[in-house]
This record gives C-alpha cells, sequence and structure tokens, in this order.
C-alpha cells in the first residue's frame, strides 16, 4: 500500500467523499472534496502474478476504512470506476476486460453493505470525462467529448449536462472506430485498422520501434515527446494525426463544442495536440466553420484542448455524481 497527502488538509464544513479507479495493474483510492481536490491519495497493486478475488477486496475494504478513519468527519459516499462494461442497474462490470474475475460481481451492494453509504459506478472512461467535465477543460460545454488515451482508447460525451449511455454503461466502444479497413494491424480485441490500433500503447511502440529502430515503452516514448526529444516528437507528431482522424469521424455525430485529450498519452503535450488538430482542420476544419457560421446559437464551433487536470481524474470523475445530489 502506498498514501501520500495530495493536497492541504480539509477545512471546516468541507464536503468529501471516497474515489476508487480499479484498474488491472493498480487500484487507486482518494478523499476527494466537492472542488476536485484530492486530500488524501492511497494505491496498491490490482494484482501480482495472479488475481486473487478475496484478498483482493479484503486489502480493499482496508484501505476505504483507512480513509474514512483519515477523513476528519463525515463521508458523502463512495464511487467507483472500472476499465470495462456496466451493468444497467450500475451494480458493477458484466465485461471488465482487464479484470474478468469481476464479472458479474455486485460491487456498488458490497460497498452499500460494509460501509452503509451511498455508491455509484461508473466505466473508467466516463469517470475521465466527468472529471474534466466538471473541473476541467469542459467547464460551461452544452456538449463535450473526452478521448481517454492510454492502453486502450475511447471517448466519453456528454450533452446537455448529460453523460451518454447507450452501450454497456457509455458511449459505444468509438476507440474501435475504423481508420485503416485494409491494415493488417489489429487492437487486442481483434479490430483490423481501428483507433486503437494505431493510438493506443500497442501503437505508440510500434511506431517507436520504427523510428528508434529499438524497443522502448510508451511511457519512455511520451515522456521524451514532452522533453522534446526529436525521434519521440516524431512519434507522438503520427499518433496525433491518427487522433485527429479519429476526432474527424466522430465530431460530425456528437457536434462538441470541446474536445478534450485525457489519459496518459495525453501527457505527451504540444506535438500530440499540433498534429491532432492540423489533421482535424484538414479533413473537417470547413465543415465544423461553415455550420457554426449558419446554425446561430446551437452551434459556434469546435476546439481541440489537452486535459487542464493533472493527477487522478478517474479517482475525482468516480464522486462527481455523489456531489450532485447535494
Amino acid at each position: 500500500m502506498d498514501a501520500q497527502q495530495v493536497s492541504s488538509q480539509s477545512t471546516e464544513g468541507e464536503k468529501l467523499a471516497i474515489g476508487l479507479d480499479i484498474g488491472g495493474s493498480f487500484t487507486k483510492l482518494g478523499l476527494v472534496n466537492q472542488h476536485g481536490e484530492i486530500r488524501m491519495a492511497r494505491s496498491f497493486p490490482t494484482r501480482s502474478t495472479h488475481f486473487d478475488r478475496d484478498r483482493f477486496f479484503s486489502q480493499l475494504m482496508l484501505e476505504i476504512e483507512a480513509l474514512i478513519n483519515s477523513a476528519g468527519g463525515p463521508i458523502i459516499g463512495i464511487g467507483a470506476c472500472f476499465l470495462g462494461w456496466i451493468d444497467q442497474d450500475r451494480t458493477g462490470p458484466f465485461l471488465c476486460m482487464n479484470l474478468p474475475e469481476l464479472h458479474g460481481v455486485n460491487i456498488r451492494g458490497m460497498l452499500e453493505r460494509q460501509f452503509n453509504l451511498p455508491v455509484v459506478v461508473n466505466d473508467d472512461t466516463n469517470a475521465h470525462t466527468l472529471a474534466e467535465y466538471t473541473y476541467g477543460r469542459g467547464r460551461g460545454a452544452r456538449r463535450f467529448l473526452a478521448l481517454a488515451m492510454g492502453t486502450g482508447l475511447a471517448a466519453g460525451i456528454v450533452l446537455n449536462g448529460q453523460l451518454m449511455r447507450f452501450t454497456g454503461g457509455c458511449a459505444g466502444d468509438t476507440g474501435h472506430l475504423i481508420l485503416r479497413p485494409d491494415s493488417p494491424i489489429t487492437c487486442s480485441a481483434g479490430c483490423h485498422g481501428c483507433g486503437e490500433a494505431f493510438i493506443g500503447t500497442a501503437g505508440i511502440e510500434r511506431t517507436a520501434q520504427e523510428v528508434y529502430g529499438k524497443q522502448m515503452s510508451a511511457k519512455e516514448v511520451i515522456s521524451a515527446a514532452r522533453n522534446g526529444e526529436e525521434p519521440a516528437v516524431r512519434v507522438m507528431r503520427e499518433i496525433g494525426g491518427y487522433t485527429g482522424e479519429l476526432l474527424a469521424s466522430l465530431a460530425p455525430i456528437f457536434l462538441p463544442e470541446v474536445i478534450c485529450l485525457v489519459g496518459g498519452t495525453a501527457r505527451a503535450g504540444e506535438p500530440l495536440l499540433d498534429a491532432a488538430r492540423a489533421r482535424f482542420e484538414m479533413l473537417v476544419g470547413a465543415y465544423h466553420r461553415n455550420y457554426a457560421r449558419l446554425a446561430g446559437d446551437y452551434y459556434h464551433g469546435v476546439r481541440i484542448e489537452l486535459g487542464e487536470l493533472t493527477g487522478e481524474t478517474g479517482v475525482i470523475g468516480s464522486t462527481v455524481e455523489l456531489f450532485e445530489h447535494l
């Protein structure tokens, strides 16, 4: 277990919730206030060589209890997010790609019984989207799209303040939109030439192998690009071009006012963003300007930005709906 004090101690009258981001490698937890600030953060490995479900939940309950004890006041509820599709009643994942052992587990009921607190469950893309929409670049947007970029790829959509939840509790499996139908390159789910195959971490590492002539992790490439290392910048510009193509196909469907790049890949910064903007502009820039000119107050055009929030947006976003009920 790792514990970290992230920001100053809670102030009198401050509302606090517990956010959980349950990932395939690590589970992250935090005490979050109504301003989207993490007061205390904890984390522990989700699995070692294999996943022991009973041991995992025992550890999770201990970590939550530790956060409750450190809060110094009442907790309004617990929010949890996963990489996966959430069942219709939002009790837990019915399809959890990185932790199939959690399929069908009523995690909401388990937490409610243990802690006697309200619990909300989301997929992780929705959590990232809610965090950025509520506390970051999406504030005030009527239509907002967040592209979560990491090992996988998916978009969360907010329309008039409401998350879109039409497939597995989220806005469809948008990362599998096909960019290169004749490509032999596949994603981990088996799609040929889809966005995730080119933009996910496997795509970054494949492109880096071509540019550097050696194997590099996506994390290394992203960090090097952020620091201006030229080969890494070239890699992330190529990834940004694919990103711009994906967004060019999604934007006419959802007509967002703001598109935000979030997740670990977005930390590459300007090389990724500039290339995505340039490719988007080349493909559909005139389309969006024409609609903005003709649509009056309904639509004012679109802008593409990097996420404003740093840190654990899954932890923050998982608590947003709890504070909405205050």
